[in-house]
């Protein structure tokens, strides 16, 4: 037995060996997806059918007179080797044909047209943003790096904001649909403005975000719609209907705040200081003209009373100037107060007071479901996340 032992690196070489000499060079047909042309220059994607797909890599060595995209049909000629570090066998392409565009693609295509017709995508009909929204929607999924990004983004921009988070499948059955409802839920709130969006992925993906359910959703919102799907250079109709389109998450939650708080603050400061100014600048010169008539000879009879209008004017400044302190204490105590109250309002404050969330397979487990159904349960705190075995429940209750 110890003479037939052999490395990983070794079982993983005569693997690529007998795959090299075995299979030769082959002519593969397929549709990409999830193609990404790094920048390195070497392009890396997946071909596939129905049920079925094998990863490629294409050397930047090699070169090719067209753009591949996904969804698109082509043949692909080249090696099957093995990415040792993985232990994953691919495709190493030596050239590239196209064939036509995949079956995605051309539904995509056919549906985008068909919207643009019916004036889907007119810019004259697209809902201008709110200058200074203190209430949000925001769809995507509960787990995901776009809530994250969202959420740190806003926190750190416009911390007394109010978010309405309503947690939505972003890919996978029944998406689509949960997405236009989420939508139309938000619509019956008092939000301003709204966040649609997930992280990058393939085309298959994203695809929720290309139905047309989602479409109209966002197309009869009253409520203006900012799309955030996928990474930058990821567009799909979702993007085309939306009010605005933002390239990231991160850059949908910067253009929901666009005056920071602390700009805010500082607007205050300076309005005070300029009104103060103003005010006293106005009373000297008030001043000034009093004295010269005052030391006029038509005037010398009247200086008791001119004295007792000075009086008069410097209680005057005495009481604005008050008057000006209450009035900017009263707003910076109200922005406090407020401030406060949205950071008690943030939907993961909980996690930092100790609080746990109770998840099974990826889903939030509200206090309405028996734990008698779950053999596992994630326990998610604020730094850190377990895995329990369910052995024994007790109908206890704390209140």
């Amino acid at each position: 037995m110890k003479d037939n032992i052999i490395t990983v690196s070794q079982l993983t070489n005569l693997i690529s060996n007998l795959l090299r000499t075995g299979v030769g060079t082959v002519s593969v047909q397929g549709e990409i997806s999830n193609y990404i042309l790094h920048s390195s220059g070497h392009r890396y994607f997946s071909m596939k059918e129905e049920g079925a797909a094998i990863s490629c890599v294409m050397w930047r060595t090699r070169t090719i007179n067209f753009q591949p995209a996904d969804g698109m049909k082509v043949i692909a000629r080249g090696n099957i080797t093995v990415y040792p570090p993985r232990g994953q066998y691919q495709l190493e392409c030596t050239s590239l044909t196209p064939l036509g565009q995949g079956d995605l693609y051309l539904s995509y295509e056919a549906l985008k047209k068909r919207l643009e017709e019916e004036g889907y995508f007119d810019r004259d009909i697209k809902k201008p943003l709110p200058k200074l929204p203190l209430t949000i929607g925001v769809i995507t999924s509960p787990t995901g790096a776009a809530i994250r990004d969202i959420f740190s983004t806003i926190e750190r921009r416009f911390s007394v904001m109010k978010i309405y988070f309503r947690p939505t499948l972003v890919q996978g059955e029944g998406a689509a649909e949960d997405i236009a409802m989420a939508i139309e839920e938000l619509n019956k709130t008092d939000a301003e403005l709204i966040i649609s969006g997930r992280g990058g992925g393939s085309i298959e993906d994203l695809w929720p975000f290309n139905e047309e359910i989602v479409a109209k959703a966002i197309f009869h919102s009253k409520i203006p719609i900012i799309s955030a799907v996928g990474h930058e250079t990821d567009f799909t109709l979702s993007d085309f209907v939306a009010d605005m389109r933002a390239a990231t998450p991160t850059a949908a939650a910067e253009l929901a705040t666009p005056v920071p708080i602390d700009s805010i603050r500082d607007f205050i400061d300076t309005s005070r200081l300029d009104m103060s100014r103003s005010i006293r600048r106005l009373i000297e010169s008030k001043k000034e003209v009093m004295l010269k008539l005052a030391n006029g000879n038509a005037f010398k009879r009247v200086t008791e009373r001119i004295n007792t209008y000075k009086r008069e004017v410097d209680e005057s400044e005495n009481r604005i100037s008050k008057r000006i302190s209450q009035i900017v204490e009263v707003k910076r105590q109200r922005i406090k107060a407020f401030e406060q109250m949205m950071q008690s309002l943030y939907p993961l404050s909980p996690l930092r007071r100790g609080f746990a969330l109770l998840k099974s397979k990826g889903r939030i487990i509200g206090k309405e479901q028996s734990l008698r159904k779950f053999s596992e349960i994630d326990i998610v705190r604020e730094l850190e996340t377990t895995t329990v075995k369910v052995i024994k429940i007790k109908q206890d209750s704390l209140f």
